[in-house]
């Protein structure tokens, strides 16, 4: 079998279900995210162009409005429970993809608390789009190749087709890794190719940080310290055990309870799609972790984590 990909405009515009000649689903280039903003649905497509798309670490970059709305209105009155209205407050919200569930929550937020710093970050919120003849190269912000477009092919660098079901697909990603990928990127390196800045956070996130000097946008890896503390830290669909070893947690919630301020509150759960129940939990910062104040459905996939002092490799001082 044989799946052909969707790279330009014209594409997108003559087809309704991106469905392949055998039935499976067509990969829709991410050099794409930025040219369907016009199109009459484009929050669709948008989703649907990141359904596949991975960052350098094989994450996926899935996303949906209104995905979280019954534990954002528990994390919500656990806000107002613990922080004066009147008062600053600094609110980081990690790995939010296109940072359209961070939106969701801003704007609730906002009107409860004028003085807000709401800042949304992702561990992959841009990447850079080097383009030679009809070939295209997609590659993270450390040069890790995440896309090919080698018409009539799209592929995904992270996560590739079945060598069984696409035999075909794999041999050509092969060979367009080890023979085309090479020289583009060599070219690039050597300053004689320049790249295109395409920003993975949708139309109506990047609006919102123009409009309203409260939502900022940033990058940030969580295994990497916070820039500045935090009242509240929110990180949603991203702290399951699948995603990080047990070195990498200890790691992430140190960061995490480093970063939060007296009396802060960490807010984490996952769920799998909009309008499913959410799995998480709201905890308080204590002296030697965290102390579980809310749950929600069966709980946080990291609670014995967060509910053991055992995890912290030493304490942070309150």
């Amino acid at each position: 079998m044989i799946k052909l990909g969707i790279y330009n405009l014209e594409q997108i515009k003559k087809n309704t279900n991106f469905k392949g000649l055998f039935g499976g689903d067509k990969k829709i280039s991410i050099t794409l995210y930025d040219k369907i903003l016009d199109e009459p649905d484009a929050d669709r497509l948008a989703e649907r162009i990141l359904i596949y798309f991975s960052d350098d670490r094989g994450a996926y970059k899935r996303t949906y409005s209104k995905r979280f709305e019954e534990f954002d209105s528990i994390a919500l009155d656990c806000l107002k429970g613990a922080f004066n209205n009147n008062a600053p407050l600094v609110f980081q919200d990690v790995a939010v993809s296109d940072g359209r569930t961070a939106l969701d929550l801003f704007e609730q937020m906002s009107v409860i608390y004028p003085d807000l710093s709401y800042i949304a970050s992702d561990y992959s919120s841009k990447v850079y789009v080097l383009d030679k003849g009809n070939v295209s190269v997609t590659i993270s912000t450390k040069g890790q190749v995440l896309e090919i477009i080698w018409p009539p092919f799209v592929f995904n660098a992270m996560k590739k087709d079945s060598c069984l079901y696409y035999p075909l697909n794999c041999l050509i990603q092969y060979l367009a890794q080890q023979f085309i990928v090479p020289s583009i990127l060599k070219e690039y390196d050597e300053g004689a190719l320049q790249s295109k800045e395409l920003v993975l956070f949708s139309h109506q996130v990047l609006k919102c940080s123009q409009d309203d000097n409260r939502f900022i946008l940033s990058q940030h890896d969580l295994l990497q310290s916070f820039k500045e503390p935090a009242h509240a830290i929110r990180a949603m669909n991203v702290l399951n055990p699948s995603y990080f070893s047990d070195s990498e947690f200890i790691k992430i919630l140190n960061n995490i309870h480093a970063s939060l301020c007296k009396g802060g509150l960490f807010i984490t759960g996952s769920n799998q799609d909009a309008d499913t129940t959410v799995h998480g939990g709201i905890y308080e910062k204590t002296i030697n972790g965290f102390k579980k104040i809310k749950q929600c459905g069966d709980g946080s996939p990291i609670d014995t984590l967060l509910s053991s002092s055992n995890y912290f490799s030493a304490k942070v001082s309150l």
